[in-house]
């Protein structure tokens, strides 16, 4: 995805492709295509998505592979989910935090937190602040 601008430079729209060419035998396609929201990712988005499939979704290996915190990597997630238009507990009409709470839930239960780890981040949802970058 390296080079891909998704925003005009001058005034911070989204940009459409225009043009496709073939490399193999020069055929061009004229209109207006939309990239779709992966392309919407920035590099460090797409650096993120990859490690993240590498490691098959553990979020403790992508802790050890980025040496950030836990709540960090839930917050690049969360943020990555926004893009793409992902977004789990609002989309749902279940409301963010509830949304968190059964994340964090969820990761306890698989030993991606221990219980302290996940006390303190249900403690950071109920008074609103979630997990933080």
């Amino acid at each position: 995805m390296s080079g891909w601008v998704s925003q005009c430079p001058a005034c911070f729209g989204e940009l459409t492709v225009a043009e496709l060419e073939c490399e193999r035998c020069g055929t061009v396609i004229r209109g207006h295509f939309s990239p779709g929201p992966w392309m919407r990712l920035k590099p460090d988005q797409w650096d993120f998505v990859l490690r993240f499939l590498k490691v098959r979704g553990n979020l403790r290996e992508m802790e050890r592979e980025l040496g950030v915190s836990y709540p960090t990597i839930r917050a690049r997630l969360e943020q990555i989910l926004r893009v793409l238009g992902l977004e789990e507990g609002e989309a749902a009409g279940t409301g963010g935090s509830v949304g968190e709470a059964a994340s964090v839930l969820q990761a306890l239960e698989a030993g991606e937190l221990s219980v302290d780890e996940a006390i303190q981040e249900l403690e950071n949802i109920s008074k609103g602040r979630g997990t933080h970058a």
